[in-house]
């Protein structure tokens, strides 16, 4: 009798194992299962930008290529608002299924939680980063009638005449105000900044003469260099922009330490399955690959960048967020 109870509970013990390894198996294998057939409905990507906006522009060329790998429509959603943040703030509140996605940058993840002291998202907790889309340099340009043709010009002028040099910028806190601050502080000038809202304001500022210098980004600034009227004066960037070969790169210009630039990439909601993630990584290079896209991005100013793998572009996202937010600290850019 005392064998037979024993083999019942053995038994009973056995069949409560078996269970519990298949609920955990189903466990597991449910995100898997969940993102088999992804997507097989639209996906939403969300530029924080308006339409005509770098970033509004950046997410309908990768919509196309994403789309075509995805065979799925990928629609672009702007939602304006904050620089970019509420668009932030709405996607870490997503659910992380893959069909929700936004075009952000070193802007969204390293300049704006530290910018917005009422930011409400954590930019490494609470998003997947999927993919890097390429960097984006600054340009720092002088109206064409102020007497000013290099670099060199500008830093001596400056330091002839402290603070009456005013830079124009398309707003607080913009990667052009990160880079003209990184500027005046690598350069050790006092330059006067006045920030526009939106780079177009800041160049139409820079074009009437009411400001003689902009640093801003290439598609607001290079039609205005190839019409005669800015004249370039360095792109921050390491080496020589292909987008304006005549431009002396920072490198070049005497400041190799100014070759600061930002970037764009993809992003979901934290908790996008493994699998979801690596088809996303996979639409994200195949549009890259595309030359009519490279074309495209080339086209808005854009240096192509793809990353590795998703665990690159995570790491790459851990290291630059930490080095905004501090340029923001150093750059004293604040946000009424």
């Amino acid at each position: 009798m005392c064998h037979d109870g024993s083999f019942k509970l053995q038994f009973t013990v056995r069949r409560h194992m078996i269970r519990l390894a298949s609920l955990m198996a189903l466990a597991f294998a449910a995100p898997l299962a969940m993102g088999a057939d992804f997507p097989d409905h639209p996906v939403k990507l969300v530029a924080g930008s308006p339409p005509g906006g770098s970033t509004d522009a950046v997410a309908r060329i990768m919509a196309d290529g994403m789309g075509e790998f995805l065979n799925q429509s990928v629609i672009v959603v702007s939602q304006t608002g904050a620089g970019g943040n509420l668009a932030t703030e709405s996607l870490a509140r997503s659910p992380g299924d893959g069909y929700t996605l936004m075009v952000g940058g070193n802007f969204t993840h390293g300049i704006n939680p530290q910018l917005y002291k009422g930011s409400t998202y954590d930019p490494l907790k609470d998003f997947t980063p999927i993919g890097r889309i390429a960097y984006l340099p600054s340009i720092i340009a002088v109206n064409s009638t102020v007497g000013i043709k290099t670099l060199e010009d500008l830093i001596a002028a400056a330091k002839k005449s402290p603070g009456k040099i005013n830079y124009a910028s398309g707003g607080n806190g913009t990667p052009a105000h990160i880079a003209g601050e990184s500027f005046k502080r690598i350069a050790g000038v006092d330059l006067t900044h006045v920030p526009f809202r939106g780079g177009a304001a800041a160049v139409a500022a820079t074009l009437a003469g009411n400001v003689e210098v902009i640093v801003g980004t290439p598609p607001v600034i290079m039609p205005h260099v190839k019409s005669g009227r800015l004249i370039a004066l360095t792109v921050t960037w390491p080496e020589r922009y292909a987008v304006l070969p005549d431009v002396p790169s920072s490198t070049e210009a005497g400041l190799p330490q100014l070759a600061d630039q930002g970037w764009f990439g993809i992003w979901g909601p934290a908790g996008i399955a493994p699998n979801v993630r690596q088809k996303l990584f996979d639409a994200i290079n195949h549009a890259l690959a595309q030359p009519r896209i490279q074309q495209r991005l080339t086209s808005e100013g854009l240096i192509v960048a793809p990353a590795a793998s998703t665990a690159e572009f995570e790491s790459f996202v851990n290291a630059e967020v930490p080095i905004w937010r501090q340029r923001v600290i150093d750059s004293g850019a604040t946000v009424n």
